[in-house]
């Protein structure tokens, strides 16, 4: 279930709330008891752990740099 990052436009709080992909929005509060609330995006949580990414996958191999001179 993803968590989803909430700030009141009232009172200014910040909250995390988990819900289901098909949750309706609409009925959000904040933990003061507000409605008016707005969703926050923040970056997703991936990390690239490894030798290397962009080396190993997309890019041409020495040798056949050096045969085309």
């Amino acid at each position: 279930m993803p968590t989803y990052e909430y700030t009141c436009t009232i009172c200014g709080a910040n909250f995390e709330k988990q819900m289901h992909f098909g949750d309706d929005t609409t009925h959000v509060t904040c933990p003061n008891g507000h409605r008016q609330v707005r969703r926050r995006f923040s970056k997703p949580g991936i990390v690239f752990k490894g030798s290397g990414f962009y080396v190993t996958d997309n890019r041409k191999s020495n040798s056949a740099v050096q045969a085309g001179t």
